[in-house]
């Protein structure tokens, strides 16, 4: 099919099945400046599967940010080539009887729904770094199509019950005055919860949370907490420790936790833990983020950290996430649920798993254009009560503007 970078039809006893792959361009509202990038626009990846002739369809996104070796793995075409192996795996073993086990029911959904989770399960193209991404996106496609068939919510689905309201962060990215003012006063209409991109660089950290606690104690009542997010910029631990000492502490009544402080990749996790202890002193806590992405991953940090920041793209979608979340929690590790910049779609799919965290930073959606929202509905945010509401709307919760990829004019 023109147009897409995948696109095919799958004839199944009980159905046709057509899968999409298109590109979508997000623009941000203001630049968006991390440790390691800066950037005005990102182009991630839209899954679409489509029961033929039956008006369902499940959708799923892949947070795309820029390449960086051993943490962000995979782009486009990236998506492109794997998924051009499933499709070739999967017209192999259409013929596939068997249940998946997913940890979760899907009992009731129709066996073709089986049968292209193990393909996805089994596809040669898995060993390779960038399949997890790829995985992810196809995984909520079917899952979401699995929940709607089954109408019922996607958290439900993965077994997981919202027991109490949820509080996310809105994301301030490492920009200049005027624009850390103008993304600052945005986000804090829907959360008083900020999370702070920072650096190694300590004059500017000392500079940019100045100008954040300022604007927030303009705020009534302001009982919002922070984290902030280091990015694993550091590669020792005593610049770190300087930070902390110098800056950090300035602000501990407010910081949650400090976020990746260490490189993705530590021959020796054990001298990190002093950065553990000295924030732990003054009431902060450490999290990991892009040193996790597996639950031996998290075995291996566990002294180190007092949680982990768990993201679909990173696990390989939902069952690996659920894996990761149940092995944090066997070792005592507080949860977080993160997303790579996304719409509104992408935020809704990692919004499923906050029943199990203790916060979020779902704010993909928020950080972007309105113009650049391929979805409506979903979630929504209480800044009054300082939580988000998960829709009770089918699947995902949020459903195109149009019924395919294919119509809608920022997908390229």
């Amino acid at each position: 099919m023109e147009g897409y970078l995948n696109a095919k039809t799958f004839t199944f006893p009980q159905a046709k099945v057509t899968i999409l792959h298109k590109k979508i361009l997000l623009y941000f509202r203001t630049s968006f400046g991390t440790s390691h990038s800066s950037t005005t626009v990102r182009s991630n990846s839209f899954i679409q599967v489509i029961v033929e002739d039956s008006g369902l369809y499940g959708i799923g996104e892949i947070g795309l940010p820029p390449k960086k070796p051993d943490c962000y793995l995979a782009d486009n075409e990236d998506i492109k080539v794997w998924l051009n192996s499933y499709f070739e795996h999967l017209s192999n073993v259409l013929d596939y009887k068997e249940k998946i086990k997913a940890g979760f029911s899907l009992d009731e959904v129709p066996q073709y729904i089986h049968t292209m989770i193990y393909a996805m399960d089994t596809c040669p193209l898995n060993s390779e770094e960038y399949s997890k991404a790829a995985r992810n996106g196809l995984e909520g496609a079917l899952l979401d199509l699995a929940a709607k068939m089954k109408k019922v919510p996607l958290h439900e689905l993965l077994g997981l019950k919202v027991e109490k309201e949820h509080s996310a962060f809105y994301t301030v990215g490492i920009l200049g005055d005027e624009e850390l003012l103008q993304s600052l006063k945005f986000g804090l209409q829907y959360s008083h919860y900020i999370k702070i991109k920072l650096n190694k660089n300590i004059e500017y950290a000392a500079h940019a949370l100045d100008i954040i606690d300022k604007e927030c104690r303009k705020v009534s009542d302001y009982k919002g907490k922070w984290s902030i997010d280091l990015n694993s910029d550091f590669p020792e631990p005593e610049p770190c420790l300087k930070l902390i000492d110098e800056v950090l502490v300035k602000y501990a009544d407010r910081i949650y936790m400090v976020e990746q402080p260490f490189p993705v990749k530590v021959d020796d996790w054990s001298k990190w833990r002093r950065v553990k202890e000295a924030c732990e002193k003054k009431g902060m806590l450490v999290f990991a983020d892009e040193s996790v992405s597996t639950a031996d991953s998290i075995e291996s940090i566990k002294d180190t950290v007092s949680g982990v920041n768990i993201k679909l793209e990173k696990c390989g979608g939902y069952r690996a996430a659920l894996q990761c979340i149940k092995k944090a929690k066997e070792l005592g590790l507080k949860v977080w649920i993160g997303a790579m910049v996304g719409s509104s779609l992408l935020m809704n799919m990692g919004v499923a798993l906050t029943p199990a965290a203790v916060y979020s930073d779902l704010d993909g959606e928020l950080l972007i254009t309105k113009e650049s929202q391929p979805c409506v509905k979903g979630f929504t945010w209480d800044v009054k009560e300082g939580v988000i509401r998960l829709s009770k709307d089918v699947g995902v919760g949020v459903v195109l503007i149009n019924d395919r990829l294919c119509a809608w004019h920022l997908f390229v």
